[in-house]
């Protein structure tokens, strides 16, 4: 493991008016689910499903009309850097894929402490993200970029004011996600671990990590955004060990 001044996957802890009242300090526009300790599934392929729709109304899951902020490398022509909503998300054969523009961006839920884990594809070269504990441009981005000869490279980056904190940033060992995967993040005393399959792709504490919003997204890049499909996801809420300040 190796530490770096970039990051790819998006943790983040508040976006202004999206979510509903909650628990967890929940920001008060906030429209969506609430972690909670039980199993919440937020998504689970329906097969019978074809061809190309709109999320229905009563997804749990919603496209998020509104989102920007800048990434650890703004102007890279891979690594994350500006990112501003032009897209959305639609379900294909029972999938959650996006369906139009190339930088789009998925709410799932708000959560304090969590375990977020499902199945989601991919395919091909191209960029995406994680946002965990987004509130108001706070919060940490997990990214990702998929390159075609020089690997597989993850970030983790603080924060704030939705701009990434170049000292706050830390790249990981390069792992290729191939085909699809089941997969866990999760957030448990402030660490943050990703496992895909039976690795471990990386581990790393969040110090100034507060619940907020779980998003899911895709950038731009040369390649064009990374191609992903989400098969299922379900999202729990852990006990709280962290003491506040």
């Amino acid at each position: 493991m190796r530490r770096s001044v970039f990051v790819l996957f998006l943790v983040v802890a508040s976006l202004p008016g999206t979510f509903a009242a909650s628990a967890f300090a929940e920001s008060e526009d906030f429209e969506g689910v609430t972690a909670e300790s039980k199993w919440t599934v937020l998504h689970l392929r329906n097969r019978r499903l074809r061809g190309n729709q709109s999320l229905p109304a009563k997804s749990k899951v919603k496209t998020l009309n509104e989102l920007n902020f800048t990434g650890p490398r703004p102007g890279h022509q891979f690594v994350l850097g500006h990112f501003a909503i032009d897209g959305e998300w639609g379900l294909t054969n029972g999938y959650i894929q996006k369906s139009k523009g190339k930088n789009a961006a998925l709410q799932l839920c708000w959560a304090d402490q969590f375990e977020l884990e499902g199945i989601i594809e991919h395919a091909e070269f191209g960029g995406w993200f994680f946002l965990v504990g987004w509130d108001q441009g706070h919060g940490y981005s997990i990214s990702n970029i998929n390159f075609k000869t020089s690997g597989s490279p993850w970030f983790v980056s603080e924060m704030r004011g939705a701009k990434s904190l170049e000292d706050q940033t830390v790249e990981f060992d390069h792992f290729k996600w191939k085909g699809e995967q089941p997969f866990k993040l999760s957030v448990a005393e402030n660490e943050l671990k990703l496992v895909v399959g039976r690795i471990e792709v990386f581990k790393t504490p969040l110090d100034n990590y507060k619940p907020g919003m779980v998003v899911l997204g895709v950038y731009d890049t040369d390649y064009g955004p990374k191609p992903i499909r989400v098969k299922s996801l379900r999202v729990r809420s852990l006990p709280n060990a962290v003491k506040p300040d």
